[in-house]
């Protein structure tokens, strides 16, 4: 099985180098599409692809946010290029995988006009931890059970057979002829099975990178005017809620955390949502934390100013 992933980034400098060094654990080839970043996570990108990591990097100038359109286009180049496989990923998603191989004979084995879905499991940040060290070796525990009943599509020779097929927003889905309105039925998907493989998702690891995810990201959903533009709506609540209060406590992150993706009104206190054990082991040298900026808040405000500019005009 060749395997591939594709992802779109923007402004992950503080978890992009493990999020490739990791997935290219289980990947054979990653192509990046970084979406403007002023964080560091293009000098991460490029530093790690001059150590000769099988990684392609492509940048895109705009400001909106078209991701399903760009990562569409970039897993059909993956096929053109002789993937078996693609896995479209966010920075802050990581593969877990107990047997490659046996991985790559089960997706061999999806009937012919399937695509494949891989369980989606929200991991927690110990905040308090995380203070004196890299996020990600603070995460110990994951929700027990995932209310948002959401998963992440894996992308198998059905897409790349399909000329139409588009993956829908935030790559939990595929739509066979090229969105939900053209599309005749709601698409099918091949679940694997968690013990096999699941997708790590670490969505909040900071006051700072969450307000600025945010802030960002529901600007340039709605500069890309998305026919619903409520497919967002956890930025949309969460957007509105740091402009009113401003960034988040700790006992806040944690609440965000554990609710995250659903909407507030389904949300619970941190102390009734059951979690697990899981720690998600950061078991990759990470060489360029150097290059992190961590004077960006000019920079932010700079760029929400233009996404502002363009969502008004």
């Amino acid at each position: 099985m060749r395997a591939i992933g594709v992802s779109m980034v923007r402004n992950e400098a503080d978890v992009i180098e493990a999020f490739v060094r990791h997935n290219l654990r289980v990947l054979d080839r990653l192509h990046v599409v970084d979406h403007g970043s002023f964080d560091g996570t293009r000098e991460i990108l490029e530093a790690l692809e001059r150590e000769g990591l099988p990684l392609t990097i492509a940048h895109d100038a705009t400001l909106a946010q078209r991701q399903a359109g760009v990562l569409s286009e970039a897993a059909r180049a993956a096929f053109a290029a002789g993937a078996d496989v693609v896995f479209p990923l966010d920075a802050d998603e990581f593969l877990r995988v107990s047997d490659r191989a046996l991985l790559g004979r089960v997706i061999a084995g999806l009937p012919p006009d399937l695509n494949a879905a891989l369980h989606w499991r929200t991991y927690i940040v110990d905040f308090d931890a995380a203070t004196s060290a890299h996020p990600l070796a603070a995460v110990r525990t994951r929700l027990a059970i995932e209310r948002h009943g959401l998963h992440k599509v894996v992308l198998t020779r059905a897409f790349a057979d399909a000329p139409l097929a588009m993956l829908g927003p935030g790559n939990h889905t595929v739509w066979p002829d090229g969105t939900p309105a053209a599309s005749s039925a709601p698409p099918r998907l091949a679940r694997i099975a968690s013990a096999l493989a699941a997708l790590a998702h670490v969505p909040v690891r900071s006051a700072a990178q969450l307000v600025r995810k945010v802030t960002l990201g529901w600007l340039a959903h709605r500069a890309a005017l998305p026919a619903n533009p409520d497919l967002a709506f956890h930025w949309r609540e969460l957007h509105d809620e740091f402009a009113r209060d401003g960034p988040p406590s700790a006992a806040r992150l944690l609440d965000i955390a554990v609710n995250y993706g659903l909407p507030q009104a389904q949300w619970r206190p941190a102390r009734d949502v059951a979690r697990v054990s899981d720690p998600l082991p950061l078991d990759v040298e990470l060489r360029y934390g150097a290059l992190v900026r961590r004077d960006t808040d000019a920079l932010a405000r700079d760029f929400a100013q233009r996404l502002a500019r363009e969502v008004a005009t």
